[in-house]
């Protein structure tokens, strides 16, 4: 019996197809990341702009009220990075849910094309999807086998 690989690998059993969906993700994520980021480090400007004019400040009181500022903008970059990371990391782990019986469903068609008889009959895991279509395969071998 095979056994199972553990940890992070794990995740990836069809790599190029899951990272190139995860690639799809990730620019889109950066896309709208810097909208988001532009956005709101515009708007955060602004405001220390409007603040600095109204209020006349030297460049020493500049300076510390630019710093005020830079907390919320990098609080935001943090945001914006974790939501892409936390997004990448989904696409992968549900992806694996879905190639993973691909693999097995393909396996065993192909074993069903080679005319051999003594196919197993597929076992998925609990977090699989495709399972009506596994169980249907499951019945479509038992009738093959006799």
């Amino acid at each position: 019996m095979v056994s199972r690989r553990k940890g992070f690998r794990s995740w990836f059993v069809e790599p190029y197809k899951q990272i190139k969906l995860g690639l799809f993700f990730l620019i889109l994520n950066v896309i709208f990341g810097a909208i988001i980021f532009g956005v709101y480090g515009y708007y955060i400007y602004d405001i220390y702009d409007v603040v600095s004019s109204y209020f006349q400040l030297n460049a020493d009181q500049s300076s510390t009220t630019l710093s005020k500022f830079i907390y919320p903008l990098s609080i935001g970059l943090v945001i914006v990075v974790l939501f892409i990371i936390t997004t990448i990391l989904v696409s992968v782990k549900c992806t694996h849910n879905i190639y993973g019986p691909l693999v097995s469903i393909n396996r065993c068609l192909d074993q069903i094309i080679e005319g051999k008889t003594d196919i197993e009959p597929l076992k998925l895991r609990p977090s699989d999807e495709l399972k009506d279509v596994a169980s249907k395969l499951n019945i479509l071998i038992e009738k093959y086998k006799k």
